[in-house]
């Protein structure tokens, strides 16, 4: 390791939604489970919201280098990209929404002990604005 440089979390394993922990602006999803397999700069990661018994699933493959990768998300094309900052994965994506621009940007740390997955997002759209700091326990 080059000095001054962080060691970098493995985020991979299932994580499933801890309502109690969390801290949501917007409703929560009756559950959610991120499930990530991070291999050196390679990061893919599936989302499953279920609301009200229906489930909201997104996949991507990212790399933690910052490179931009445009998916469809919901009918709706997503630009994203994955960097690193210190030992915290930053997920930044922007997205189409009423015609306009949407910002979603999503800081990803780990515990200590490696048992708690937390996204602390920033939502910045033409219609809503929320700050949600959601907490995930290891499966």
């Amino acid at each position: 390791m080059v000095a001054g440089e962080s060691l970098k979390p493995d985020f991979s394993g299932t994580w499933r939604f801890n309502a109690e922990k969390s801290r949501l602006q917007i409703p929560p999803p009756d559950s959610s489970t991120f499930h990530i397999e991070q291999k050196e700069s390679d990061f893919f990661l599936t989302r499953t919201h279920v609301y009200q018994g229906k489930a909201d699933t997104f996949s991507i493959r990212l790399t933690t280098d910052g490179k931009e990768v445009a998916q469809e998300m919901s009918g709706r094309t997503v630009r994203v990209r994955l960097n690193w900052e210190g030992s915290d994965l930053i997920f930044d994506s922007i997205l189409a929404v009423s015609g306009r621009e949407a910002s979603n940007v999503v800081r990803y740390h780990l515990s200590e002990d490696g048992k708690t997955f937390i996204a602390t997002e920033r939502f910045r759209g033409p219609e809503l604005k929320y700050d949600n700091v959601w907490v995930f326990d290891r499966e």
